[in-house]
Formats: C-alpha cells, structure tokens, sequence
C-alpha cells in the first residue's frame, strides 16, 4: 500500500526560508571582519574553561556587573568539542534563536498568528546590530539578557492573567535572576512591574513572596556586592554627561541605529537623511497611535515598556556611549513584537507579514555589509589584534617565551588559543622601569584577571606584545617603551599589526 506523502504547508516553507537567512546572516558575520576575535569574548571562553577546573566566577572578570550564565552554559560544550571559537560563539547564537520562540510565544498570547510568527522571524533577521553583536560571545551575558527579557514579558503577562502564588513568585524569581546576569533588564524590569501592578492589583497580594524571590534570584549579586563594598555602582566612566543628553542620544543616534537606519559603527545613514528622518517619524508617530488605541489591553505592556525605557535606562552613565547601540539591545524583543502587533491588525496578515520579514531581511543585509565595508576600510578602529595571531604564537613557542606583557585587546586571545600554555597579562605598556636589568610596566589598576598578573610578574624572562595602532593616543608612550626594550637587548619581531620583543 502506497503512503501518499504530506506536501510541507506555505508556513513550514516560510519558517525554514527565515531561518536560514538568519544562518546565512551569521556566517556572514562569522567570516567577514566583524567577525574577527578580541580579548572580550577571549575572556568569556577562558571563565568557561575554569567552570570545568570548577572555578565560577560571579559577574564577568574584573567587572563588578554582568553574570556568567553563558560562560556556565559554555563549559559543557568545551567539554564535550574542545575550546574554540566556534564552540564559544555556539551559545550567544542559540540563545538568540530561543529569545525568537519566546518572542513568538509572547505574540501568540497578545494577538496570534500570523503576527507571532512575525515577530520571532523578525528577531531571528533583525535589528542588524542584534544579529552582528550576538554572533561573537561580547562579555558573555548579551544573549542570556535577550532571553531574560522575552521570559519576564511572558511570566508578567502570565501573572497578569492568573495572579497565583506560583506565577507571580516565578516572575520574582527570574527578575532577580536578571538583574544579576544583566543590570541593563532594570530598563526592561521597572516598567513591567508598574505595569503588572496597574493592570492586575491583585498581584500586590503576592508581594510577600515575589519580594523573598527576587532576593534569592539576585543572590550573587547581592553576596558579592557586600564583600567587595558595593562596587557595582562604580562605573570607572571619567566622562560626565547629562541626564537629558543621554535621552537625546537615545532618541537620535543610538536608536536608529539599532532600527538598523543608521550604520552603528559610520553613524551615517542607510538611506538619503530626508527618507531616514521620515521612516523614524512615522515608526515614532505610528507608535504613538497604537499606545493609544491599546490603552486597556494586554498588549499595552509593550507600549508601556518601550516609552519608559529612554527613562529609565538614560539614568546610567554608562549610556553615554554613542557609538553604537549595544545598551539598546534588550528593547529589541519588544521592538518586534511591537511590529508583529501592526502586522496582525492589517486585512491581509499573512501577505503583509511576508513583506515587512522581507523588508528586515534586505535592511539588515545592507546595514551588516556597510558595517563590513567600514570596518574593512578602518581595520584599527578599534585596535583590535589580527584574525590569525598564529605566527606570533609560534615565535614565542621557537623562543621558548611562555609568559608576556601585552596590551588588552591581544593579551586574553593568547591565553586563550594557547590554553593558557602562554599566560599573557593585561598590559597598557605605556611606561616601563627595570629592576636588575629585568623590565617591570606599569600597573594595570582595571586587570581582568589578577592570577595571570602574577604570573607574569614573578616569570623570570617575559616578552611584550604591542598592537601598532597609528592613531592611538599613547603611542608615543609605547614607542619609547620599545625603544628601552630594544636599548636591553630585545629583540624586535613583526607581524601585521603586532610588534613582538623577545628578550636576549
């Protein structure tokens, strides 16, 4: 007897098409510059592969802000595949295809299909700077914060609708657990709990066991934040700005860039300035409009969350970064559900679903190749170490040099690609006094990771790494340390950007 076989439905076609430009998307990243290693996810793999030595650390190394949920999540790969880049960067790309299905499950709760599917798609394509930032593992708690922030939409909207001890205490818990991995969800955290207390004041009655939860959740913030005298809330930021510049600068360039109308790193923009200025007006306007229309519905939690946002988010200093969105990131779930929303109100859902996931598609594609271009053109902005530092490996190896003093942004990629084999310390190698004929640089006052410093300090012969940035301030300073390392019987090696003194 014949099986007659099921032909795949239009939406099983869609899906899959999405997800692999989504794919295709990443691999781009992957192989193009943008994809080119640093010292910041160095870092996150390193903190990994001490999870399997059974060191954890609280927050990301030599911060007093930003969990290690992914460095966790990172160990067993490492255990299984062995440590690489693209075992380290495995988990940021996963968790950002589970944030899609919990943004897609969110949609169904608000407003159905096709707008859900939507908005999943939507966040699996786009904003561009999402997809480029979340392909490299960045301080290793980007990604987990994504997921964080479509789970505590789902839990509060869950609350929302049944205040029971068990949903309003599962909110609690997993908001404290956010603001441990990633104290930038505040943002996203403030504006749903006054929204959960103003659509459903039942939940008020829970507050004695939601209040003890986000306590627990938050646990590792709080204990480390005792011991170490509150030094999360020291920010180490030397440039002041106002409260209100910061609102500006949230308005215009940061959140077009992460819209994907300005290119985050050129801050020029995608199209002639005149179209740009009138899609932003009229996403703003179009905004505006639905809060309005939503006023005494579920579905305003998004307008709620995405209005107050700026508000709350422009409190901290750290914001005052313009060069690109990544403070931003968190909106983005809501962003694209707030897109799905426009999408599911339309007659004809499905075709007008296809054309916005269409249009996202094209808009990211040409923001990552202009981001691409950019940085192809301006290889040193910023001074990052070459893709293959390999031939500086092996010069070290053939010197039997194990130990170096190196600037930050080469120094954990060795300790990395060697497996910690050559141990190198974070190094800013503007100044340098010798003790004995025996070079000692300067202190370092914000190392990463202090065990590696000492190691260096105490080797008996040490080698320094440069990166040869022509446009860095203090690279004078570091000429003249070279000089004085070549006046004591350095040797001086270059590869590409990297200047390597091996001692005599």
């Amino acid at each position: 007897m014949r099986t007659r076989l099921r032909a795949p439905s239009l939406t099983m076609v869609a899906l899959a098409a999405v997800a692999a430009a989504g794919v295709a998307e990443r691999v781009f990243v992957y192989r193009s510059s943008l994809g080119v290693p640093d010292s910041d996810e160095a870092v996150v793999g390193l903190m990994a592969r001490h999870v399997l030595d059974g060191h954890f650390s609280i927050f990301y190394w030599g911060s007093g802000y930003g969990g290690t949920i992914e460095s966790i999540l990172t160990a067993p790969i490492f255990a299984i595949f062995g440590s690489s880049w693209l075992a380290l960067r495995m988990v940021p790309i996963i968790l950002s295809g589970v944030a899609a299905v919990a943004t897609w499950r969110i949609g169904r709760r608000l407003y159905g299909e096709p707008g859900a599917s939507a908005a999943g798609a939507m966040l699996w394509l786009w904003p561009p700077f999402l997809v480029a930032h979340l392909v490299q593992q960045q301080s290793g708690f980007y990604a987990s914060g994504l997921v964080l922030c479509a789970a505590l939409i789902l839990l509060a909207l869950r609350a929302a609708e049944l205040p029971s001890r068990g949903r309003v205490a599962l909110f609690g818990f997993v908001t404290g657990v956010a603001l441990w991995n990633d104290i930038q969800l505040v943002a996203i955290i403030v504006p749903l709990v006054a929204w959960l207390c103003w659509r459903r004041r039942a939940v008020l009655a829970q507050a004695w066991l939601a209040v003890p939860l986000v306590l627990i959740g938050a646990a590792p913030w709080i204990v480390w934040n005792i011991r170490h005298d509150f030094g999360s809330f020291n920010t180490h930021i030397e440039a002041s700005s106002s409260y209100s510049h910061r609102l500006r600068v949230f308005v215009s360039p940061l959140l077009p860039m992460l819209l994907g109308l300005r290119n985050p790193l050129s801050q020029q923009a995608i199209f002639p300035s005149a179209l740009t200025d009138l899609i932003y007006l009229a996403l703003i306007g179009l905004a505006v409009y639905g809060a309005y229309r939503s006023y005494r519905r579920d579905i305003s939690i998004l307008y709620v969350v995405a209005f107050a946002f700026p508000f709350v988010y422009a409190l901290s200093k750290a914001t005052l970064l313009t060069e690109e969105p990544r403070y931003l990131l968190q909106l983005s779930p809501v962003l694209v559900l707030l897109l799905g929303h426009a999408v599911s109100a339309q007659r004809r859902a499905r075709g007008v679903a296809v054309l916005v996931m269409a249009a996202l598609l094209a808009l990211s594609s040409v923001s990552l190749a202009k981001m691409s271009s950019w940085r192809d053109a301006n290889p040193r902005e910023p001074a990052v170490a070459p893709r293959d530092i390999g031939p500086v490996l092996r010069l070290l190896d053939r010197a039997g040099i194990d130990r170096v003093f190196a600037q930050y942004w080469v120094a954990y990629r060795i300790d990395f690609e060697t497996d910690e084999r050559i141990i190198a310390a974070d190094s800013r190698l503007e100044d340098v006094h010798f003790v004995d004929g025996r070079p000692v640089p300067s202190a370092n006052p914000h190392i990463r990771w202090a065990p590696y410093q000492r190691e260096v300090d105490a080797a008996p012969r040490a080698g320094f790494v440069f990166i040869d940035w022509a446009k860095d301030a203090n690279r004078a300073k570091r000429l003249a340390v070279q000089k004085q390392l070549g006046e004591h019987g350095y040797t001086r090696h270059t590869y590409r950007d990297l200047v390597v003194y091996i001692p005599g």
